[in-house]
């Protein structure tokens, strides 16, 4: 596991408050300032890296306790992880503040909307359709299946397959299946699972 160590530059340690500020406005979904990071480089003399660095680390932070649902995570355990990290004393109770403080819920509200979630399947009809005789289709007394999906968005797809597509899709599904019951015994999803 990568452990990011932050080492804050002096002159830059009053104002990361600034930079905890737009990593939160980013989750929230609110507009933010086009070249904000590099004024702050600018102004305080700090390389545009390390206040790249400051960013995506506050936003890391901030995304993956709010994603695990840390709810259980007393705020003096995470102050002690922060604290591992080298963060500032002040950096540790602005984060804190924020994770545990009023703008919480508004951080989640934040954070899912902007999570794309892809389609799920609530309905899955089919049937086995076979052509008896046609005059169009060389494949007589061959069955087909015709499936009908509906999806937790409303929309409805309808597809039709051949008896080995079928089996190959069958056959697909039933490896995925097989390869997330092996996750789900592997012990660092446990972990995810129970924080």
């Amino acid at each position: 596991m990568n452990v990011i160590t932050i080492e804050m530059a002096t002159p830059f340690q009053t104002q990361l408050l600034n930079v905890l500020g737009i990593a939160v406005k980013a989750i929230e979904l609110e507009h933010i300032e086009e070249g904000v990071l590099e004024r702050i480089s600018k102004k305080y003399n700090i390389s545009e890296e390390h206040v790249d660095e400051y960013y995506a680390a506050i936003l890391t932070i901030l995304k993956t306790h709010l994603r695990l649902h840390c709810h259980d995570i007393k705020p003096a355990e995470f102050k002690q992880c922060l604290e591992e990290l080298k963060l500032t004393p002040d950096c540790i109770e602005d984060l804190s503040s924020v994770i545990y403080g009023p703008k919480r819920s508004n951080l989640l509200s934040g954070l899912i909307q902007s999570t794309k979630f892809h389609p799920q399947l609530i309905s899955c009809k089919w049937r086995v359709d076979i052509t008896i005789s046609s005059n169009i289709i060389n494949r007589v007394l061959e069955p087909n299946i015709v499936m009908e999906w509906i999806f937790n968005t409303g929309e409805c797809v309808i597809f039709e397959l051949s008896l080995a597509k079928f089996h190959q899709l069958r056959h697909t599904i039933a490896t995925i299946l097989v390869e997330l019951q092996a996750l789900e015994r592997h012990s660092t999803f446990k972990a995810i699972q129970s924080s």
